[in-house]
């Protein structure tokens, strides 16, 4: 990143767009003061703040992370007043701890009590708590790093509410996010990065979508989703009468040799659950066969090795190591292939290097620090490359990827839709699990729609409209 340069003033929102490894966290982190930037500074008010965590708050600058970063067994009232907690009173003190939490909680529009843990609390309440963390220290300035990257549409709304909230009281907002239409809805400008550099501060109102676009990734894109190649008529993927005995119940569907099955839902609807069910990650009832062959239950090498891959939601968590080499994330679906005795399993570090750069290329995945580089030090984008290059190796039968383009920029997301179109095309056939009601309506040539654990309808592509898929996900009639 060089000579960056961009303000942003009291009651404004400014979008920071780009593609991922553009510099938008540096910048982030640069401003929370969890980076010391080599050169330059930042300007709050006339005042320069401090280079540190503890300065950066102390000049009124808060952050909001994608990643949240709370204590799961803590209170709601104890995460949020974490670092107000130098009174000994404060501490001994639960009672005053709820009352000076409930009023920001108020403010945030929480539905739940200072008292509640976090751990019993969803994704996107915890993305509240995370605000209401930030909003205790009553800052000037506050920086939103994709706040909705994990929510569903309700919760967005809120969150972008709160934005809004925010503006008019006269912070100052910096907005990270990979949803265009977040940046058209809530800023006034747009800082747009590429490779570093600022390539653009523009007025929000100046700015389509396609220009956007562009000047995110430096070229054109192709308008829409790539056309979807003929499905074979053959059945790859049966499943009958599956129940996890917990949240989903009695799920029927096919999918044919070349599909792509889109999997539709409101947020705990049960589309993670039939994903890990049909991989073998959670116990259940029910008749699953690939191929016309049923698979056992709860045997993830056995769906391995009939030929299945699973694309985790959680791509830090369950997708890759963040701590190793990238080429160990890439090699490890198809380690079989790169030792030189399968017995001993001693690893043969030229066929691992091959294997791990034909994949790497397969996915077009950028790693300016090679693959010997850990995998925490990808961007967004290029992890999710990693997750779904380790199951190439040779082409799936059925592949199943939950949230796929979760908080990654426009440019990774062509890439990958072009990818799954490819795998169609060649025979795979694909369960996909999105959030996002264009993508799923546009790479899909049917629509399952989820309610309430249960699979509501099945929608045909010429019946699969946003109207017809909330309308099921809702718990209406087809």
């Amino acid at each position: 990143m060089k000579d960056v340069s961009f303000t942003v003033s009291s009651g404004e929102v400014v979008a920071l767009a780009g593609e991922n490894g553009a510099g938008k966290s540096t910048i982030k982190n640069i401003i929370g003061g969890t980076l010391r930037p080599d050169s330059g500074h930042v300007d709050l008010g006339g005042a320069i703040a401090t280079a540190d965590v503890k300065g950066a708050r102390h000049s009124g600058v808060a952050t909001v992370h994608q990643e949240t970063s709370l204590f799961p067994d803590l209170t709601v009232a104890e995460n949020i007043l974490i670092g107000h907690l130098g009174s000994r009173a404060m501490m001994v003190r639960p009672g005053r701890l709820r009352r000076t939490a409930a009023p920001i909680l108020q403010r945030v529009g929480a539905g739940f009590g200072p008292e509640a843990i976090v751990r019993d609390l969803s994704a996107g309440q915890r993305q509240l708590v995370e605000i209401a963390k930030a909003l205790a220290a009553e800052p000037r300035a506050i920086v939103f790093d994709e706040p909705t990257a994990s929510l569903n549409l309700a919760e967005r709304e809120l969150i972008m509410r709160i934005v809004d909230q925010l503006r008019g009281d006269g912070v100052a907002v910096l907005y990270i996010t990979h949803y265009l239409e977040e940046i058209t809805r809530l800023s006034q400008r747009v800082v747009v990065m590429r490779d570093g550099r600022v390539v653009a501060d523009r007025p929000t109102s100046e700015l389509d979508r396609a220009t956007l676009e562009s000047l995110m990734v430096g070229r054109e894109l192709a308008q829409g989703y790539p056309a979807l190649p003929q499905p074979r008529p053959e059945i790859t993927l049966s499943v009958r009468g599956l129940s996890d005995d917990a949240r989903v119940s009695d799920i029927s569907f096919d999918v044919a040799r070349g599909e792509i099955f889109g999997l539709a839902g409101l947020m705990g609807s049960g589309r993670t659950e039939v994903a890990r069910a049909v991989f073998g990650l959670a116990g259940r009832t029910g008749r699953i066969e690939l191929d016309g062959r049923r698979l056992r239950r709860g045997d993830v090498r056995a769906s391995i090795g009939a030929g299945i891959a699973f694309v985790t939601e959680d791509r830090r968590h369950e997708g890759l190591f963040l701590e190793r080499p990238i080429r160990e994330s890439l090699s490890i679906v198809d380690l079989g292939s790169v030792c030189r005795s399968r017995l001993i399993g001693r690893l043969d570090n030229r066929a691992e290097r091959r294997l791990t750069e034909e994949l790497a290329d397969k996915v077009r995945l950028v790693a300016r620090g090679g693959l010997n580089a850990g995998g925490g030090s990808l961007s967004g984008g290029n992890q999710q490359k990693v997750v779904l290059g380790k199951w190439l190796s040779r082409p799936p039968r059925l592949i199943i990827l939950d949230e796929p383009t979760r908080g990654i920029d426009v440019g990774a997301k062509a890439e990958i839709y072009r990818l799954l179109v490819d795998l169609a095309e060649a025979g795979s056939s694909i369960l996909l699990i999105s959030s996002e009601m264009e993508e799923v309506l546009g790479l899909s040539h049917r629509v399952g729609v989820m309610h309430d654990g249960r699979l509501a309808g099945v929608l045909d592509r010429s019946q699969a409209t946003q109207e017809a898929v909330i309308r099921l996900a809702t718990g209406g009639a087809r």
